[in-house]
């Protein structure tokens, strides 16, 4: 998953919570710049960040490993 495609997840979240970009900010401990730039896929945010952002919106980091065909 690409940068504007994490970003386009949690804004749709956001919005679907009804928080503002503000609220999320604060609640993640994070800026408002940060929220911003994140959901415009601007900016790359930290594994840390992202599970902070995640955490406040109810959702979660899922790993899947892919295996290679010998």
């Amino acid at each position: 998953m690409n940068s504007n495609k994490i970003g386009a997840l949690i804004h749709e979240r956001r919005v679907y919570l009804n928080l503002t970009q503000n609220d999320l900010a604060e609640m993640a401990g994070i800026t408002f710049k940060s929220v911003s730039e994140i959901e415009l896929g601007t900016r790359n945010p930290t594994l840390n960040t992202l599970n902070r952002i995640l955490d406040v919106l109810g959702l979660a980091i899922s790993v899947h490993i892919k295996t290679m065909n010998q």
